[in-house]
């Protein structure tokens, strides 16, 4: 992979089905350019790399925000209830500790709804 990306977005080609707002990790595996290959975290132990932009199906190209260098904030697709300034796993719960990708900036009544989320490079609090 050569290059940089100054305003923060890649695009990855998904290994897996994948919805705007997810989170990315990568799989180990790389596409046929020899870029890695992403997948949507399962478990608030991911770690991701960013969000997805769009959404996509397995083998299709997806707009990716990189955590910590995406401009602005990004928007994360809800596993669950959140509070607004609720630390926000990498599966869109809120969450006391383990990694945590940013803060809500809006509230989610249930999973599946898209939240706005000041993001930040992934880190692990206690």
């Amino acid at each position: 992979m050569n290059g940089t990306y100054p305003h923060g977005d890649i695009s990855y080609t998904a290994a897996a089905a994948v919805a705007k707002g997810q989170a990315l990790k990568f799989t180990g595996e790389t596409d046929t350019a020899g870029m890695p290959t992403v997948t949507p975290c399962s478990a608030t132990t991911d770690t991701p790399i960013g969000i997805a932009l769009t959404e996509c199906a397995a083998g299709e190209k997806v707009a990716t925000g990189i955590l910590g260098n995406f401009g602005g904030t990004v928007l994360v697709l809800s596993g669950g209830a959140v509070t607004v300034g609720a630390q926000v796993s990498p599966i869109g719960t809120a969450v006391d500790s383990g990694i945590v990708i940013g803060t809500a900036l809006d509230a989610a009544s249930a999973s599946g709804e898209l939240i706005n989320v000041a993001h930040r490079a992934p880190i692990t609090i206690s």
